[in-house]
């Protein structure tokens, strides 16, 4: 439990840091952009992000559970899921570049040159992900925090030079995530060659076959996760202008900001559930139960102070986004307290459950959107979204429940010994550096 807590206060510390340096760069980008231009950020954006996911096939997740259970050495798991990616991203991008020949009216809503320059964003977005992927199943917590860090600092630096000094517009956005996922793609190889987990294995052809069923049974989930928290962006890229879309994105993100927090206690949570044959289904009810606690109060700070927020961080001509944050605050919440369960599933080898959970969530999402977009614009798409967390949030809940045997008391009723792992976890992110040396498989080299 001692190094759970400090895992997870070194994955919640660094998170932190990207929460708050990435509300620094959307407020950046909805200063210089304005909703226009940060509409035509956020297609372009979704065009390499769904590029990405779709040809990589979810291997990444396959590579980072293997490297955690020990089915395969890691150098195994993540040369073998190297080579899967490059050639996923490969195809991405001529994809990618058959599709921009069409008239799709998805296309139309940025310059060419942005797409053009969004096709480069479809393999550090993939390879960025599985690194830090990569350092989870590895347990080197410390060495994923830096490369967070790393990235985020620098998607900002980059930012300030290409989009505020240079003027380059979206195309500057676009560079500047290519910088920061070159910047810290190149740290985290320097880390996995540290730990040997770069050379060269005779069981490649055994681990492609195992990296492409996990990732094949994780797909859904993977495309749903993506289309679920970007469908209405999506949608709304063929029915309504840049500006609507842009204050629709500017509204989701920084309410989903809030996601930030289980998704670092799920990094931490993975790689211990995937050791345990037994999943370890209390940690993981505590871990549901304190990030629910904790988004809700971020959440609550949220919604309190919305309008100002969205005035200093976003402008004023993004106010229309506030009745958005209000209804999409709500699922956030479920989403966030229902996170910490797919490391239930995806450490005991039931990635499918997640596929259903989200998959479904998806359809929801997309029939509840095609309901109340004509009537309702975009409170129709930001109801939709909560819509989705909703019945996905409930599936893992009761999917849990089945596979876990506990009941719903069991797993979420609040109790005393969740305040003391919250304090140690805390206590853990003001200890001296030097004071938190372990030994363990996985520890060697660590800073």
């Amino acid at each position: 439990m001692k190094d759970g807590a400090q895992d997870t206060a070194i994955a919640f510390s660094s998170r932190l840091t990207v929460l708050i340096v990435s509300v620094a760069i959307q407020s950046l980008l909805a200063w210089l952009l304005g909703p226009e231009g940060r509409g035509a950020y956020a297609v372009c954006l979704l065009f390499a992000t769904l590029l990405a996911a779709v040809f990589t096939l979810g291997v990444d997740r396959g590579g980072q559970y293997f490297a955690a259970s020990g089915r395969f050495p890691p150098s195994t798991s993540i040369t073998s899921t190297v080579v899967l990616l490059a050639v996923g991203s490969a195809v991405g991008i001529l994809v990618g570049r058959a599709l921009m020949a069409t008239d799709a009216a998805f296309l139309s809503k940025a310059d060419r040159s942005s797409f053009t320059i969004a096709l480069a964003v479809v393999p550090v977005v993939a390879f960025q992900n599985a690194f830090v992927a990569f350092l989870v199943g590895l347990r080197r917590f410390r060495w994923m925090a830096a490369v967070e860090v790393t990235n985020i600092v620098t998607q900002l630096a980059a930012a300030l030079i290409l989009v505020g000094a240079l003027r380059l517009g979206v195309d500057g956005a676009l560079l500047a995530i290519i910088v920061a996922g070159v910047a810290s793609s190149a740290l985290s190889l320097y880390y996995l060659r540290r730990s040997d987990a770069l050379a060269w294995s005779s069981r490649r052809a055994q681990a492609y076959r195992g990296l492409v069923s996990y990732g094949l049974r994780y797909f859904v989930a993977k495309l749903s996760n993506l289309f679920h928290f970007r469908i209405g962006t999506m949608v709304l890229a063929f029915f309504v202008g840049q500006g609507e879309i842009g204050i629709f994105a500017a509204a989701s993100s920084l309410v989903t900001r809030i996601l930030l927090v289980p998704n670092a206690v799920e990094k931490a949570l993975l790689p211990r559930v995937s050791a345990d044959d037994s999943g370890r289904p209390e940690l993981v009810a505590q871990v549901a139960r304190l990030s629910g606690a904790i988004a809700g109060v971020a959440l609550g700070v949220l919604i309190a102070l919305s309008e100002p927020l969205v005035r200093l961080v976003l402008s004023p001509r993004f106010l229309p986004a506030l009745p958005l944050i209000w209804i999409i605050a709500p699922g956030t919440l479920i989403r966030a307290s229902s996170k910490a369960l797919v490391s239930y599933f995806m450490g005991t080898d039931r990635p499918s459950i997640c596929s259903w959970s989200v998959g479904a969530g998806t359809l929801v999402n997309v029939l509840v959107l095609a309901v109340l977009l004509p009537p309702m614009g975009l409170m129709g798409a930001a109801i939709a979204m909560t819509a989705g967390y909703l019945t996905s949030g409930l599936i893992l809940v009761f999917a849990f429940r089945s596979a876990s045997g506990l009941s719903l008391r069991d797993a979420w009723a609040p109790r005393a010994s969740d305040l003391t792992l919250l304090l140690g976890a805390a206590r853990t992110v003001w200890r001296p550096r030097g004071s938190d040396r372990r030994a363990g498989p996985h520890s060697r080299g660590e800073p």
